[in-house]
C-alpha cells in the first residue's frame, strides 16, 4: 500500500533549496507549490536579484501566461513593464498583467530580494 506524503504547510525560507534562475541574476527560492503543500491557484517564490543585474539579458524583457506581483522586501531596484520603468523599494507592490513584457533589475550597490506570487499557479514549473 503506497505511503501518502505528507504535505508542509509552514515553512522556513532560509531553510528551501535555491536555485540560480535568468542567467545567474536571480537566486530563487520556491516557497509554495503543488507538490510541498497543495497550492494549486498561485505560486509563491522569494528572489534575490544580484546588484547591479536584471533579468532582461539584451531582450526588451519576458512574459508570462500568468498575472503576478510582486513585493519588495530588502534592497532597491526597479521593474519595467511594457516599456515603463518604475523605481520600487522595500514595501512596494508590482502588478504585472499576463502578456505583459517585464523585467526586474537590482541598483548597483544592493541586492534586492523581493516575493513574487502567481495567479493560477504557473512558472514555478520551469525553474
Amino acid at each position: 500500500m503506497a505511503e501518502d506524503k505528507q504535505k508542509q504547510y509552514v515553512f522556513k525560507i532560509d531553510e528551501l533549496p535555491e536555485k540560480s534562475t535568468h542567467g545567474g541574476s536571480v537566486r530563487s527560492k520556491l516557497v509554495l507549490d503543488e507538490n510541498h503543500d497543495g497550492a494549486t491557484r498561485f505560486s509563491l517564490l522569494v528572489n534575490t536579484m544580484k546588484s547591479g543585474l536584471n533579468c532582461k539579458h539584451d531582450t526588451p524583457g519576458h512574459t508570462h501566461d500568468e498575472e503576478h506581483f510582486i513585493y519588495v522586501m530588502e534592497g532597491t531596484g526597479g521593474v519595467s513593464i511594457d516599456g515603463t520603468v518604475h523605481e520600487i523599494e522595500p514595501g512596494d507592490v508590482c502588478y504585472v498583467p499576463p502578456g505583459a513584457v517585464h523585467y526586474v533589475f537590482a541598483d548597483p550597490i544592493e541586492d534586492m530580494t523581493y516575493l513574487v506570487f502567481y495567479s493560477p499557479a504557473g512558472p514555478k514549473k520551469k525553474l
